[in-house]
């Protein structure tokens, strides 16, 4: 028994998508979640229109913290629209555009303490300006989907950035002439880093390397899963984009890009097992780091924390999720 996982980036599961902007949807992937033994979640944004964002925002607000039938939706991941092009993986490009304060105000206005993370990359003075922005307001900002430099990122952590998005996919990679978006997430102690540990967006070795680098206490591993997890192979929806799912990868049809994942945290949790971490370490990464940094009353076994736990057998399955003190999946 241990902390009930946190998953802070995913869009979708059990044929629901966060895109779908409707309260089924999200009720979908929360009992699904449970499941898997997440009892926190994100609902997490794609790069849309300002129209259709606004919109999801105000179901998600209206789910925010309720008691419904699986996991508990603490707040919204915003991912986009404000990326690099070069580096946009499986978001909509037609929407990217510089970051506007203007913008930001009306997604922050539809409810205060919604939007928990907003995933940009600082590529432009525009995008600082929106990072110190949103940083000032309480919102945790994160470097994804990026071409910055180095000194880009290095500047946005100044002015508040303080996570990254999946780290290595989508993001502008390491070398010994420009470190990059990754170099600058391996050298600030102010970055917490996603990571899909799912065997295909990175190699375990790799993930080794950013542990190893950014010690447990800075990684969290994330599913960044979309609406096929738990079903069959076959042709599904990103947000707008199609997607073939096959062999347990999920990749868009227009170009073979990886498209999210189809990872469960479970998996993500034996997955580290395996490569080495004890069962303390995989829960910091699964649940623990997660609540600290979103200043949850959850991660920990301990008195006075929400009873959001998780039963595993000696395989690592799950055979029960609690959240808040309520059975909600029991095998």
């Amino acid at each position: 028994m241990g902390p009930a996982f946190i998953d802070i980036h995913i869009h979708g599961a059990d044929g629901a998508d966060v895109m779908d902007s409707s309260e089924e949807a999200l009720r979908k992937i929360s009992s699904y979640l449970v499941q898997e033994g997440t009892a926190n979640f994100l609902a997490t944004t794609l790069t849309s229109s300002k129209e259709i964002l606004k919109e999801i925002l105000k179901v998600v607000a209206n789910l925010q913290n309720k008691d419904i039938e699986g996991a508990n939706i603490f707040g919204v991941h915003m991912e986009g629209p404000y990326f690099s092009i070069e580096y946009k993986g499986a978001q909509n490009d037609k929407y990217m555009l510089p970051a506007s304060i203007k913008e930001l105000e009306e997604y922050l206005s539809v409810k205060e303490g919604l939007i928990k993370l907003f995933s940009i990359s600082p590529h432009n003075q525009e995008n600082l300006k929106a990072i110190k922005f949103l940083s000032d307001r309480g919102v945790i900002v994160s470097v994804g989907h990026s071409a910055a430099s180095y000194e880009d990122v290095m500047k946005a952590i100044d002015l508040g950035l303080s996570h990254a998005t999946h780290t290595y996919n989508g993001m502008k990679g390491f070398t010994h002439r420009e470190p990059g978006v990754v170099g600058a997430v391996f050298n600030s102690d102010n970055i917490m880093a996603e990571i899909i540990f799912d065997k295909f967006h990175v190699h375990p070795e790799a993930v080794r390397t950013l542990i190893k680098i950014k010690g447990v206490d800075k990684v969290i591993c994330i599913t960044d899963s979309m609406s096929a997890t738990g079903l069959a192979e076959g042709k599904y929806k990103l947000g707008e984009l199609d997607v073939n799912v096959k062999d347990g990868q999920a990749r868009l049809v227009s170009n073979n890009a990886l498209a999210g994942s189809v990872l469960r945290m479970d998996v993500a949790f034996k997955n580290l097992i395996e490569l080495g971490y004890s069962i303390t370490d995989a829960f910091k990464m699964t649940s623990t780091n997660a609540a600290k940094e979103f200043k949850l009353n959850t991660g920990i076994l301990k008195e006075g924390k929400d009873a959001d736990l998780v039963v595993l057998d000696k395989d690592y399955k799950v055979c029960m999720t609690m959240v808040k003190g309520k059975i909600k999946f029991k095998r």
